[in-house]
């Protein structure tokens, strides 16, 4: 059933009313013709004058870092679905995207609700790098899964044109001024769910605000996680009437404790001696390995049968990982390499999309990007096992996060100089430890409901 728009002119973005609400749909609209879009748009102009420097930073990347040796192809559009293959989205679809690992987790979270405000539209879930690509695989069988677009409008229009989006999702804050602004022209309703700025982009959106107007006004609605994002989102110019605060979706991840069973079993598959005492040590970042391998030859002083898995962020980095170790003078194996050295005291997990349940084969959970500056990761999948979760001083970019393990005292921020220490505290006694594995897990129970929060929202913002 297609229903009309209310009236207004959607095709010139100068009368879009960024400053006030949309006006509401009876339904989602059916596209009866190709929408008259120019041939470009301010924002290619803009991403063509910043060509000279973003095209030898990806050259970098890709010699140096073996980057984008598969997204590429599927940004550029090359996988797309052609001839009956697009006939599965021609009354359009649901389309939802999560830029990377940790984001299609928490897609995963809030997709059945997603569902239910469009049951007959099927699901489109995007990611831009190779491993979330690989998760969305993986936890979307059953649904489309593409890479998303480089925001150059040919290619976006290229992209819309085959999935046709009717209702379209970001995870966590991704403003591709692009695709937004032509999705909105097409019909689609847009939102933003798990809304965060943090102190080091606030600032440059503000300075951008201006000319991401358009962008920002093809949003129909925020969902904040913080009663600050959302005054963030309203200084940037987004009317209020569309900004909900709905909390963290990633706290509503089901994740349950290993068994006893599928501890053995994940020991056996990694290489590693279950008698040994491990710490598990997640998404590192360069520096942090050898930070990480410092605190731990201070810990077998103490405790001479602990081990350490170590997760780097990045699968590029997985064979430098297991250099600096082996370089320290420890044996070290490799969890996708089973014919390693017998009882390694070091095991790097070169394998994707297993960190959160790896957290539980540890006595201590450590999780890093908090010990430089890039300002921390997700403590949520090592507190679902109930371990003490450890992190450093840089927690920026996991605010709300590290405010709720604050408050319940939750957690130990340690700096680089205190690691060992507290790791040898814990791991020499069993009271505290259990103490403060439960701490961490009682936040993530008590925080939950955000996803259904979100989903209402939505519902609110279509207008039912």
């Amino acid at each position: 059933m297609a229903l009309e728009r209310a009236s207004w002119n959607d095709s010139d973005p100068r009368t879009k009313p960024f400053w006030g609400p949309r006006p509401s749909f009876r339904f989602w609209p059916r596209e009866t013709s190709q929408p008259q879009n120019p041939p470009l748009t301010r924002y290619d102009l803009a991403y063509t004058l910043a060509l000279p420097a973003i095209v030898p930073y990806l050259g970098w990347r890709r010699l140096a870092r073996g980057k984008y040796t598969e997204s590429a192809g599927g940004m550029l559009g090359f996988r797309l679905p052609n001839g009956s293959g697009t006939d599965l989205f021609a009354e359009g679809s649901l389309w939802l995207h999560a830029v990377s690992v940790g984001e299609v987790a928490a897609a995963r979270a809030v997709a059945d609700g997603l569902r239910a405000l469009a049951p007959g539209l099927p699901l489109v879930v995007s990611t831009i790098t190779e491993t979330g690509q690989a998760a969305a695989r993986r936890q979307f069988p059953g649904d489309a899964v593409t890479y998303f677009p480089i925001d150059l409008s040919p290619l976006v229009r290229r992209f819309q044109n085959v999935f046709r989006p009717r209702i379209f999702v970001l995870m966590e804050t991704e403003i591709w001024p692009n695709f937004l602004t032509l999705a909105s022209r097409r019909g689609a309703r847009c939102f933003m769910i798990n809304a965060k700025l943090s102190d080091r982009s606030f600032p440059r959106y503000m300075r951008l605000r201006r000319f991401l107007a358009p962008a920002l006004g093809s949003l129909a609605g925020v969902c904040a996680q913080t009663p600050l994002d959302a005054e963030r989102f309203a200084a940037l110019g987004l009317a209020r009437e569309r900004i909900r605060v709905t909390g963290n979706c990633k706290f509503d991840l089901s994740q349950e404790p290993l068994t006893a069973q599928e501890h053995r079993e994940l020991c056996e598959r990694f290489g590693m001696a279950p008698e040994r005492r491990w710490i598990v040590v997640g998404s590192t970042h360069p520096g942090e390995e050898e930070l990480m391998l410092r605190a731990f030859r201070a810990v077998r002083e103490r405790v001479p049968e602990a081990g350490m898995l170590i997760c780097p962020r990045h699968p590029e980095r997985f064979g430098e990982a297991a250099a600096l170790a082996a370089e320290a003078g420890w044996r070290v194996g490799r969890a996708g390499a089973p014919d390693g050295p017998t009882d390694p005291e070091v095991v790097v997990l070169d394998k994707m999309g297993v960190l959160a349940r790896a957290y539980g084969l540890g006595e201590v959970g450590v999780v890093a990007g908090s010990f430089c500056k890039v300002g921390g990761h997700n403590l949520l999948e090592a507190a679902a096992h109930a371990v003490p979760v450890l992190y450093g001083p840089h927690m920026h970019g996991q605010r709300e996060i590290h405010r709720l393990f604050t408050q319940s005292r939750a957690g130990q921020q340690v700096d680089p100089e205190s690691l060992a220490p507290t790791l040898c505290t814990l791991l020499t006694d069993e009271s505290r430890r259990r103490t403060e594995g439960e701490k961490a897990r009682r936040v993530l129970e008590s925080s939950q409901g955000s996803t259904a929060r979100s989903v209402q929202a939505i519902k609110d913002f279509i207008g039912g």
